[in-house]
């Protein structure tokens, strides 16, 4: 279980190359979820859910904290922009956050991201995830 985290956290930080850009002023058109030690990640979102999820962390500002993320209860979220990554942060139950693949923990000065909404999004995509995979099997697609 701890070697499976550890490539996925690997993984993650891999693709959180980011470009310095200020958080007003990111174009994002995607946005890739996981979640503690899921195997399953949300790839992509309606435009409506990433141009949400962004707004919601551009309003925050962070201070340092010595509270320790729970990796256990983390999202990851990554944003990207024409396949480029341009941002991302975990953030667990306890808001707690890392930014930008770097493991410095941090908790929200002002401005509010909702854990709950953001759980939402991401089983939510694990349900049309499912009702995809059965609606194919049931027309024959998948075998």
């Amino acid at each position: 279980m701890k070697r499976v985290f550890l490539i996925m956290l690997i993984f993650f930080l891999l693709l959180t190359g980011c470009t310095p850009i200020s958080n007003n002023r990111l174009k994002v058109d995607n946005v890739t979820i996981g979640y503690g030690f899921s195997s399953y990640a949300m790839f992509g979102a309606d435009q409506r859910i990433v141009d949400n999820l962004l707004s919601h962390f551009n309003s925050l500002s962070f201070e340092r904290t010595s509270q320790q993320m729970d990796p256990a209860t983390a999202f990851h979220v990554y944003f990207s922009y024409k396949g480029k990554g341009v941002k991302s942060f975990w953030v667990d139950k306890y808001g707690v956050f890392w930014l930008d693949g770097k493991t410095e923990c941090f908790k929200v000065s002002s401005g509010g991201l909702n854990y709950q909404y953001l759980k939402a999004v991401y089983e939510d995509s694990q349900n049309i995830s499912a009702r995809q995979a059965v609606q194919g099997r049931v027309r024959g697609e998948h075998l």
